[in-house]
């Protein structure tokens, strides 16, 4: 009787690790999960933030009438050319959020 109280408890121990494990490697698998959109969410705050910055600056310049600054702007609003001036034809936008998809 007592051997089978002992392998009664063994296989419910053993149950129970698996049970165990199981929730483990789930959970696991969610804090992968959170990692990963952490990243993405990173990156894109950075670029943001990048972002904010270029038009804090730009913002400056035009404040401080920078000839530079406002040359720039008006090339880049109006597609400004001097003569016999070349423009480069501008980059194609990719969105990647929709590439993901």
């Amino acid at each position: 009787m007592r051997s089978l109280l002992i392998v009664v408890h063994i296989v419910a121990a053993i149950a129970l690790l698996a049970i165990l494990m199981r929730q483990l490697a789930l959970r696991s698998h969610d804090v992968n999960e959170v990692r990963a959109q952490w990243t993405v969410d990173h990156a894109e705050t950075m670029r943001m933030r990048h972002e904010m910055e270029l038009q804090r600056t730009l913002l400056g310049g035009l404040r401080g009438k920078d000839p530079y600054v406002v040359e720039l702007m008006a090339r880049e609003r109006h597609d400004y050319s001097r003569p016999g001036e070349f423009a480069l034809p501008e980059a194609p936008v990719v969105d990647k959020t929709q590439a993901r998809r």
